[in-house]
């Protein structure tokens, strides 16, 4: 019986270039932990067994392919994969089967990846919360019956559950970094622009990014690096500076939320961190202006679909399809919002002469723990909020922005995962990284959710 340790992908390829374990046995791995987590989470839209294990044997005692060697990992299933169907997460799309990979897909293969499938993503990935009503709720990996996160839920909650080492996902208002914070992963958006949008349905054009989650801080770092050109690193020799956004970004927080927030950044602070408090510009259009975007612009892509045959839409997405667009005037406020935020975070970011006044901003990535599945509203400390624009409140700037941010775990709150969002200048990427390799080291690895087979079904998933 093969033991060695492979929970990340990381130690998966060091094992696999030490001849520990070999990419077929790897792949096997994998596929047993999907068949038997799949019956409570539903995280994958199609699982691509024969072609996995045929890559597996073909990349067993060849020559490295590239960083990724053997490494078995899921994509979104909003990004387009040669010959195995890609919905979208929409019944428009159930029949799709795409003739060419999106480049980003190449990228990873050609780094030597194992694709197992595609995970499930919310309706054209238009949602926060990846509840499909074409293939069902996703669950979230430490308590059934709550959301993962979206829209790359499934990504998220399959690297929690270990049914794979990786996912790409994407990320217009916090895609990945939603998810990653809910289901108790890392997701990293890295700056605007390095990882190809080609082969991906849009969402909003303006905003949209290709981003990675993964179980560790290091994982991440490997897969970007079969996605993108590496950036120049600009680590500057001195102690890190952390910019901790409060005012705003602090208003609206659970107070288990809020709890976490303080118990981490006491674990800067006392690491030798200098963390200096920040306040941004109160911004009350913020998120609905961003949303708005996105309303009008996934409005407009999708829009002849819709008058054609608009019951092949769910019923969130036809209700924001029918939604009256906005003045010229409302347009312009909303604008204005999104400028000003962007503009206070670019300048608290920006470099004087060779120090910057921050090397990362911090926050909480979400003000809340994973909400139950099929809840609209929430109370957040006695106010009640839509779902959409408390899971992306504070995660959208960035996308508008372009800048690069991360999501990584620090606490469990009442047995739900809770992240800290760490966001960095355009091109420090790596700075980002470093500030959250950081903040893995300083604060416990959250333990590995029991993910028992739902009432009425084995660990196979058979009645």
């Amino acid at each position: 019986m093969i033991t060695t340790s492979v929970d990340t992908a990381t130690a998966a390829t060091a094992a696999i270039a030490d001849g520990e374990i070999s990419p077929v046995e790897l792949v096997e791995r994998m596929l047993a932990r999907i068949e038997a987590t799949e019956p409570h989470l539903n995280a994958y839209a199609t699982v691509t067994a024969d072609e996995a294990r045929a890559r597996a044997v073909a990349l067993t005692g060849d020559v490295r392919h590239g960083p990724l060697h053997g490494i078995p990992v899921g994509i979104k299933d909003l990004i387009d994969t040669a010959g195995v169907r890609t919905s979208y997460g929409s019944p428009r799309f159930a029949d799709h089967i795409p003739t060419r990979d999106a480049t980003a897909v190449s990228r990873l293969r050609e780094a030597g990846v194992v694709v197992l499938g595609k995970h499930t993503t919310h309706e054209l990935a238009w949602g926060g919360r990846t509840d499909s009503a074409f293939f069902g709720p996703t669950h979230n990996p430490y308590r059934r019956g709550h959301i993962p996160g979206g829209s790359s839920g499934g990504s998220a909650a399959s690297v929690v559950a270990g049914s794979c080492l990786g996912a790409l996902g994407s990320d217009t208002a916090g895609s990945v970094r939603i998810p990653a914070a809910l289901s108790g992963c890392v997701g990293f958006k890295p700056t605007r622009g390095r990882i190809p949008l080609d082969g991906v349905l849009p969402l909003a054009p303006s905003l949209d990014h290709l981003g990675v989650l993964a179980r560790t801080v290091d994982d991440a770092a490997l897969l970007i690096s079969g996605l993108a050109a590496p950036v120049p690193a600009a680590v500057p020799p001195r102690a890190l500076r952390v910019g901790w956004l409060g005012g705003w970004y602090d208003a609206v927080l659970a107070p288990e939320v809020r709890e976490a927030m303080a118990a981490t950044r006491a674990l800067l602070e006392d690491s030798g961190v200098h963390v200096e408090d920040v306040v941004v510009p109160d911004e009350p259009l913020l998120p609905e202006a961003v949303l708005a975007r996105i309303v009008a612009e996934a409005g407009a892509f999708h829009r002849e679909a819709f008058e054609r045959d608009s019951a092949r839409f769910g019923p969130d997405l036809a209700e924001l399809m029918r939604m009256a667009p906005l003045d010229a005037e409302q347009v312009e406020r909303n604008e204005a919002a999104i400028r000003r935020r962007t503009a206070a975070l670019h300048r608290a970011l920006e470099s004087h002469g060779a120090l910057a006044s921050y090397d990362v901003l911090a926050s909480a990535t979400m003000p809340v723990t994973a909400p139950q599945i099929g809840a609209m509203i929430l109370d957040v400390d006695g106010q009640e909020w839509p779902v959409e624009l408390v899971l992306t409140r504070l995660t959208s700037t960035y996308n508008a922005a372009g800048l690069p941010a991360i999501s990584v775990p620090v606490a469990l709150a009442d047995g739900l995962p809770v992240g800290l969002q760490l966001a960095g200048a355009a091109m420090r990427d790596d700075v980002v990284l470093d500030a959250a390799r950081l903040v893995e080291r300083l604060c416990p690895p959250l333990p590995r959710p029991a993910i028992p087979a739902p009432a009425g079904l084995d660990a196979g998933g058979t009645r």
